[in-house]
């Protein structure tokens, strides 16, 4: 699926079960100057085509059954049930039950 884990410490990247990563998404745990962090995506998330997530300085997680747009750029944390899109990625709707949400205004 042409995706990149970061191959630095391959222990910080936690997927867990039922996760969708589409095609060509891209994982960074390091960058410049800085120590290796946590990427976690926790159960029944969905990361769209191209998404990338960045861990930082403190580490990021995809929460539980939360959707991530296609070419997104993550780089703090997304709550549980949420779909977050953009760059940087922000969250624009809390997903509920019976697939309707509260939608968030534009800040």
């Amino acid at each position: 699926m042409k995706c990149y884990l970061d191959d630095m410490d391959p222990r910080k990247t936690i997927i867990e079960d039922n996760v969708v990563i589409s095609y060509g998404c891209f994982f960074a745990i390091h960058g410049r100057a800085q120590v290796h962090t946590n990427i976690r995506i926790k159960e029944g998330a969905y990361l769209g085509m191209r998404a990338n997530v960045i861990s930082g300085k403190s580490g990021v997680s995809i929460g539980r059954h939360s959707i991530i747009g296609a070419a997104a750029l993550v780089t703090h944390s997304i709550p549980d049930d949420c779909t977050a899109f953009g760059v940087p990625a922000r969250v624009v709707k809390r997903n509920n039950i019976e697939g309707e949400g509260d939608t968030f205004p534009d800040t």
